[in-house]
């Protein structure tokens, strides 16, 4: 008995739907494609009109694939109040996301997607105050009809952060999605002397060196960011992201993070790509 046999209005299934759960043929012989190669059912984040639009413009969703990676950041300060980076803090955030990141890529190939849209990066604080747990996961794409060109240079699939309707919108205007690029820097963040503290009390006054060590740590991030779309051989960054949290770390020492897709701009759109326009109503208030 199938799942739907005793619900109203369900009496005729549509192909594929039967107790058996193998696709029946439709009409002209072809089976429907219910299900992702090796008999998956294919999972992913997207909404229905993500969906829809990754559909048109000629992809299917494979899987969600996730990577974690759980680390131990120990926050090791000199003594002096001053602005400096905390290169071993940077060097350990920077390993955790790369390795979540080519887990979930690996998970990807398993698939034999050409890439990974909507990618997020989440970190969250485990049991010891220490341990933070590095996550990376989105949604494994491949070209319905096996067009090898969307994969990076190197043969494997992209990662990026754009959603379902930004990446048909990039390939229509002959954008090609390399990889998820990222730059950060651990800042440690001084702290203002008694005596400063008590002059500037009541005042509204510019902190100068707050200001600075704001302004350098974020700097060092985008540099960083822009350093590695050149590695992948990308002549743009899009949809950059910047972020500041000071996770386990207390107020004074703050993580600085530059998230864009690495994007390469081949300067020909597609004139035959077209996304049918959908009018949508909201009734919210």
């Amino acid at each position: 008995m199938g799942i739907f046999d005793q619900v109203p209005g369900f009496d005729s299934l549509p192909p594929g739907w039967g107790g058996s759960g193998a696709s029946e043929p439709a009409q002209g012989g072809e089976a429907l494609p219910v299900r992702a190669s090796g008999g998956r059912v294919a999972t992913s984040d997207f909404s229905v009109r993500e969906l829809l639009v990754v559909e048109q413009a000629g992809f299917r969703a494979l899987g969600l694939c996730l990577g974690n990676s759980i680390w131990k950041v120990q926050a090791n300060t000199q003594f002096r109040n001053t602005s400096y980076e905390l290169t071993d803090l940077t060097g350990a955030m920077y390993g955790a996301r790369e390795k979540a990141v080519e887990i979930m890529r690996e998970e990807a190939e398993q698939l034999g997607a050409d890439g990974i849209v909507g990618t997020r990066l989440e970190i969250s604080q485990l049991a010891d105050s220490g341990m933070l747990e590095f996550r990376a996961f989105g949604t494994a794409i491949v070209h319905a009809e096996g067009h090898p060109g969307y994969r990076r240079p190197d043969g494997r699939p992209f990662t990026s952060d754009l959603s379902g309707q930004d990446f048909a919108l990039a390939l229509r205007s002959g954008r090609r999605p390399l990889d998820l690029v990222l730059g950060c820097c651990v800042q440690h963040i001084p702290r203002r002397s008694l005596m400063t503290t008590l002059k500037q009390a009541m005042q509204c006054v510019e902190l100068d060196l707050f200001t600075q060590a704001y302004y350098t740590a974020r700097e060092h991030a985008m540099e960083r960011m822009s350093a590695h779309a050149a590695e992948v051989g990308a002549n743009e960054i899009i949809g950059t992201t910047l972020r500041e949290e000071s996770h386990v770390w207390g107020d004074h020492i703050v993580e600085f993070l530059a998230v864009g897709t690495a994007m390469y701009d081949t300067g020909k759109p597609d004139p035959e790509f077209r996304i049918d326009p959908t009018f949508t109503l909201t009734l919210d208030d």
